[in-house]
């Protein structure tokens, strides 16, 4: 017939197939006072993960990114509880 039909051949929860694609975190601070928090939060990833930089914004035109050395587990749950440590601006997945 002329029916559209579909066949699913492989599922997997979406944090799962999100991680997947994450590469990395860069997080922006204006300030180093919530980086034990940020430590807290990152977790090796054991030759696995992404890679995780930190911008630190000096002022309004300057900003000093560092590259953490290793790799992180990276996930959304990761990136969402980074972003809400205070002093936290922003977190870009990569």
């Amino acid at each position: 017939g002329e029916d559209v039909r579909a066949r699913v051949l492989h599922a997997e929860p979406l944090d799962a197939a999100a991680a997947k694609t994450q590469k990395g975190l860069r997080i922006f601070l204006r300030d180093t006072k919530p980086l034990d928090s940020i430590a807290k939060r990152l977790q090796p990833g054991n030759g696995t993960g992404g890679d995780v930089a930190l911008v630190l914004r000096l002022d309004l035109e300057t900003e000093v990114e560092f590259k953490l050395e290793g790799r992180f587990q990276v996930s959304p749950q990761i990136a969402g509880a980074i972003k809400a440590v205070t002093g936290v601006e922003m977190v870009e997945t990569l």
